[in-house]
């Protein structure tokens, strides 16, 4: 399984990534900076999210929203084969981007598909890494967005109809603190200010801050440092890069700086946390 797909400029400037891969024993905990799914073709497992472990089978689908940690395991003998696919939330557009981060969220971690809706994504899946494994025209991106939209589209009308969520046009208002913190979450390895975010959005940095108190419950320079240092957890685990150039990699201007933060929020150093995921995997 690809471990590094953290970094977009590495799979091109289309944020999409779509594979078949393997796992044969396990595959470490780790998060991510754009939104996944698999669709387990062969094999039996189990995969933990954010603590909850649920079981991997043919039919098995997985939605996971950025940052949420994750890891694999095979059964003895029984390598996961499963459709892997990255990309971008920005790919989805509003109004279904915003649902997927508002504190109504319908979607499930994970759905048990029966045979009829694990065929119907299937052949989806098989459209779409046929489009994908093309030369790359003008029409490439719009064609895989449109299937991925079809796919998420489909997942939300297997709700209860009483669960569905509306999707429709949200107030600017409203809509605001979602889409201040996609801002974030895509420009976070730039050197952003509150007052830089207050003019883009053409309001004073006072109001980004309280909306962001209000929504997230974290400050600008809080929510920033989080979502850096939560990169840098997952570049730790899952890549080969060097300490100094995760730093960078992640938005930090000085090693010391990253130094800092990550000491204050996870506790101890990179280079601790580091071998000490590595023994954990021993």
């Amino acid at each position: 399984m690809n471990k590094q797909l953290s970094d977009y400029p590495n799979i091109g400037s289309f944020p999409f990534h779509l594979s078949i891969n393997r796992v044969d024993q396990h595959f470490p905990s780790h998060r991510h900076d754009f939104l996944e799914f698999s669709l387990v073709v062969e094999g039996l497992g189990y995969e933990t999210v954010n603590g909850q472990t649920h079981p991997m089978k043919p039919g098995t689908f997985t939605l996971l929203l950025p940052y949420q940690v994750h890891e694999i395991t095979a059964g003895p003998g029984s390598p996961l084969i499963l459709f892997n696919c990255m990309f971008g939330l920005e790919l989805l557009g509003d109004p279904a981007e915003r649902l997927l981060l508002s504190d109504h969220n319908p979607f499930q971690t994970h759905y048990d598909l029966g045979m009829e809706q694990c065929e119907f994504i299937t052949q989806k899946l098989q459209a779409m890494l046929r489009e994908y494994e093309l030369p790359a025209d003008m029409w490439q991106p719009l064609l895989l967005k449109g299937e991925l939209q079809r796919i998420l589209a489909y997942l939300h009308r297997l709700q209860p109809i009483p669960s569905r969520q509306p999707i429709t046009e949200t107030p600017p208002k409203t809509a605001l603190p979602w889409t201040i913190l996609r801002y974030i979450h895509t420009h976070y390895r730039d050197p952003l200010t509150l007052e830089q975010i207050g003019a883009h959005f053409h309001c004073h940095p006072s109001r980004v801050t309280q909306i962001l108190s209000q929504h997230l419950g974290v400050t600008f320079v809080t929510l920033l440092q989080e979502t850096r240092i939560r990169h840098a957890c997952s570049l730790l685990t899952t890549s080969e890069m060097k300490v100094t150039d995760i730093a960078f990699e992640v938005g930090y201007e000085s090693f010391a700086s990253f130094s800092r933060n990550f000491l204050k929020l996870v506790g101890t150093s990179p280079t601790q946390y580091r071998a000490s995921m590595r023994e954990k995997l021993k």
